[in-house]
């Protein structure tokens, strides 16, 4: 008697048990574990895609109805493409190019079903200035040197001797004009002199 009241007691218990840790994990929705760039901080230069990490991989079967959104300080949608799924790991595209705090809200499907969603924030300083290019350095004139002064004289002085020598030549040529005609003036003068009488 003892024996069947002790199984009739257990097998309530043992059945009630079995319904609570059966039912505990169905309970434990799954959760944002990490997210890049994370909440509250702040990044710096261009972002091209936001990742969000699951404790569990959502639900193949209710994939459309996970959402990313990631809106800027004016609240324009700056996601950009399709979600990746990757296990547990969601990858969306971005385009974030200036400075400012940037809102992301997000929703997955547990895998016992049931929705969860949540939103956070992160700050951005803008896109990494481009190197500015530095100015190129101006090519120096050549200044002349000495030896080409010097070379260059010499030929100045040879074009003013130039005209020395010609007034040399016209010298001498009319200083023989000069004596040619003497010679022939003595030789008029001789041939037109008288004979003495005899």
């Amino acid at each position: 008697m003892r024996l069947r009241a002790l199984i009739a007691t257990a097998v309530p218990v043992a059945v009630l048990a079995a319904v609570l840790v059966t039912a505990t994990p169905a309970a434990a929705h799954d959760a944002l574990a990490s997210a890049n760039p994370a909440a509250d901080s702040t990044v710096a230069g261009d972002l091209d895609q936001i990742t969000l990490t699951y404790s569990e991989p959502p639900l193949a079967a209710l994939e459309s109805g996970i959402i990313i959104s990631v809106v800027d300080p004016d609240d324009e949608e700056v996601t950009t493409g399709q979600i990746t799924v990757d296990g547990s790991t969601l990858t969306k595209p971005i385009t974030i190019t200036t400075p400012g705090s940037y809102t992301v809200t997000w929703r997955s499907v547990s895998v016992d079903g049931h929705p969860i969603s949540g939103s956070y924030q992160f700050t951005s300083t803008g896109s990494t200035p481009s190197p500015t290019p530095s100015a190129s350095t101006p090519q120096e004139t050549p200044t002349p040197t000495a030896a080409a002064s010097s070379a260059a004289t010499p030929a100045a002085s040879g074009a003013e001797s130039a005209p020395s020598n010609s007034a040399g030549i016209w010298v001498l040529a009319g200083l023989t004009a000069l004596f040619i005609v003497a010679i022939v003036g003595i030789l008029l003068l001789t041939r037109r002199r008288p004979k003495a009488p005899e």
